[in-house]
């Protein structure tokens, strides 16, 4: 079949709505790049002398200039409609390219995502991102914990989904907390975030210093007034425990460290400290606990067990 010969099938298949989704995006790109040359329109203008209007045939002795035109302008508009409305067409000639962050016990990342936006990722997390941002919104999939200084573009927010929720901005700095088996949590530092729920039942707004706290079966809890470090010092090497449990405690702290922590007796979990560590070493954490709550403990490569404590 010649050249020429493809595209007017391809167009009169339009006009009689047999075109796929995908003849519907090559047709939209072969009019941007001009390939209908005058021979084609003239062709066109031959085959498309029978046009059904309300299921009667009307016979047209002449097709001119300026209906062709016209044709060419109104194929070329709604395929700009389809082409913007309909993912999987973009997706063939300009595909969304995703990497993915997993970041282990033990570490943390930080990243610049192709729109100048700052990240953190906290261990035991994943974060799922573009290699660029080529949609009308940057959207994000994360797992696990992150903090994220989003660089402000009013045209295009910024949505993170978590395993709950779905968290939008257009340029702010807030943490991300949605682990497992763990209420997700979001803390802002600066600028306002709006959170809603998979289900789609309303959108809270968050300002700096509030956290939202959201649980299963439970909903969401707006704090009004949070020590916003405690939950963003992570990223520079400080754990903060503001009366904290050694069960809240645990999970933080195998987290950081890498390791696996055993209570001996399991009553010890609900003692509590209140402690500022930067950088601090996982001994000298269990030498703070020891001293604080009167505990003893052991480590064998990355198993503790902590026994004693003057709360049990």
């Amino acid at each position: 079949m010649e050249e020429n010969e493809f595209y007017i099938q391809l167009i009169e298949r339009y006009r009689n709505n047999k075109a796929s989704v995908e003849e519907i995006d090559v047709l939209f790109h072969l009019l941007q790049r001009g390939e209908i040359d005058d021979q084609l329109k003239t062709r066109l203008a031959a085959e498309l002398e029978e046009v059904e209007i309300e299921r009667s045939i009307v016979k047209r002795s002449k097709f001119n200039t300026l209906g062709i035109a016209a044709s060419i302008v109104i194929v070329f508009s709604i395929s700009v409609l389809i082409y913007a409305k309909f993912s999987d067409l973009r997706n063939y000639f300009d595909p969304i390219k995703y990497r993915t962050v997993a970041v282990a016990k033990g570490e943390m990342r930080r990243l610049f995502l192709s729109d100048g936006t700052e990240v953190w990722v906290n261990a035991e997390s994943t974060l799922r991102f573009p290699e660029r941002f080529n949609r009308e919104t940057r959207e994000l999939y994360l797992e696990g914990e992150a903090f994220f200084k989003v660089h402000h573009d009013a045209d295009k927010p910024f949505i993170i989904h978590s395993k709950f929720l779905n968290t939008t901005v257009l340029g702010t700095s807030f943490n991300v907390s949605a682990y497992r088996n763990e209420p997700s949590k979001i803390t802002v530092k600066t600028g306002k975030v709006g959170v809603g729920d998979k289900a789609q039942r309303g959108i809270v707004m968050v300002t700096p210093a509030q956290q939202l706290i959201y649980a299963e079966g439970k909903g969401f809890t707006l704090r009004k007034q949070v020590d916003v470090q405690e939950y963003l010092g992570w990223k520079n090497g400080d754990l903060i425990f503001t009366g904290k449990t050694l069960k809240e405690m645990k999970v933080i702290i195998e987290r950081r460290y890498n390791v696996q922590i055993h209570f001996k007796n399991d009553k010890l979990q609900d003692c509590s400290m209140v402690g500022s560590y930067h950088q601090e070493s996982l001994k000298n954490i269990l030498e703070a606990m020891r001293f604080s709550l009167s505990i003893k403990y052991q480590i064998k490569g990355r198993e503790i067990e902590i026994s004693g404590g003057k709360c049990t």
